[in-house]
């Protein structure tokens, strides 16, 4: 095999990780779930409930177990009466809360409505110069 082939295949199964890793997220619930967990964690199930609105309880324990097997999720188990079960975002978990931000800021940059985006359309930019980002990011203080 030559080496132009196995840099592409390299490619390919990179591509395939990422696709499965992208689907997982974009399944119903998830990055609600993500976001309510970062709000405060631990968080108990009811919770959760609480903070996701329009979530049936069903889909909020397949989502966390789903999450949980994937490692995103960890699931701790107080032996009490009755038993009471906290979820808070594994290392994992906190990484993806991380580059799911950067994203959301990202999503939010170059939206239809967003300034930056109609002046960068209007200049036929590619990427935002330096000035810009400086101004974005003083104006959207967090």
């Amino acid at each position: 095999m030559s080496k132009s082939v196995q840099i592409n295949q390299d490619v390919l199964d990179s591509c395939k990780i990422i696709h499965s890793s992208w689907n997982d997220l974009t399944k119903v619930w998830t990055l609600p779930v993500i976001h309510a967990l970062g709000l405060q964690e631990p968080a108990r199930f009811n919770e959760l409930k609480r903070r996701i609105e329009g979530i049936s309880a069903t889909s909020l324990a397949e989502r966390l177990n789903e999450m949980e097997k994937q490692g995103v999720v960890s699931r701790k188990v107080f032996p009490e009466s009755p038993p009471r079960v906290e979820y808070a975002l594994t290392p994992k978990g906190l990484e993806l809360k991380a580059i799911l931000a950067e994203l959301g800021d990202w999503a939010i940059r170059w939206s239809r409505d967003s300034p930056a985006s109609v002046e960068n359309a209007e200049s036929g930019a590619k990427v935002m110069d330096a000035p810009t980002v400086a101004r974005l990011g003083s104006s959207q203080a967090r």
